[in-house]
């Protein structure tokens, strides 16, 4: 008997400890950045103006690529690694559809300041779409948005009149996410971080493509595929080879994103 008691004290004690290191280190989890020194300087192939916008508290930076004879712009919002000094040149091939890009890093990546903050970094996103506003017209503004980059561009396209909207393996919801992660915590307690995307997506006119993974290992197929059903114009495609961060591997991506881009 003694035994047992001891096998539950145990249990109760590993419980309680992962629980509240879920609830102390969930920024961690959420957001993964890597830090650059202001005076870093950009070296891409294809260059890149550098970009500061300022909001109400603190300095935030981009990146704004130009084509020649471009049609627009995407605004793209990036995933939740890394910094600018990456992201770059990930988005670069996407210049291959005559579009101008504009990518950020979020408060608190690369030389973007700030504290993490679930209202501001989407009032963060309106503000690049702002400084997009002021180069072309809202008719030649495609939103992307990659993995937690979804959940703004999605916030962005229900409130703007955008042109169209793009998400790559999006989630419904970082609740929906963590209670399929963690189905035996009281994720509901928990979390201080909802990006509640599906709140936003029914508001959204605009045509929308939503690319899923079928082999997603991080946000799931499941939570991107429920999400998809809340747009009112929306084309869903199954990249189903596809993990989390590979799309881009595989043909149907490109010629989906081609095809859409074009209508």
């Amino acid at each position: 008997m003694k035994r047992l008691i001891k096998i539950i004290v145990a249990f109760l004690g590993f419980y309680l400890l992962l629980v509240l290191s879920l609830y102390f280190f969930q920024e961690s989890l959420i957001f993964l950045p890597t830090h650059l020194e202001q005076d870093y300087r950009y070296n891409f192939e294809v260059p890149a103006e550098e970009i500061n916008v300022k909001s109400s508290d603190i300095t935030l930076n981009g990146l704004h690529f130009k084509g020649k004879n471009a049609r627009g712009v995407i605004l793209y919002f990036h995933g939740n690694a890394g910094d600018l000094s990456r992201w770059g040149e990930v988005v670069q091939p996407l210049l291959k559809f005559n579009y101008d890009i504009i990518v950020m890093d979020y408060r608190g990546y690369g030389k973007s300041g700030g504290d993490f903050s679930e209202a501001a970094m989407y009032q963060d996103a309106q503000l690049f779409y702002d400084y997009a506003k002021e180069h072309y017209k809202e008719s030649e503004i495609v939103l992307y948005g990659r993995s937690l980059g979804s959940t703004f561009a999605t916030s962005i396209a229900s409130k703007n009149n955008v042109s169209k909207l793009i998400l790559e393996t999006p989630f419904y919801s970082i609740r929906s996410v963590a209670k399929q992660r963690f189905p035996f915590l009281p994720i509901d307690w928990l979390l201080k971080y909802n990006f509640e995307t599906h709140k936003m997506a029914s508001k959204v006119t605009s045509p929308t493509l939503v690319l899923l993974s079928g082999k997603d290992e991080v946000v799931g197929y499941e939570s991107g595929l429920e999400l998809a059903k809340e747009f009112k114009k929306v084309t869903t495609v199954s990249v189903q080879e596809a993990g989390h961060n590979n799309q881009f591997e595989f043909y149907i991506y490109w010629s989906e994103l081609s095809a859409f881009l074009a209508e």
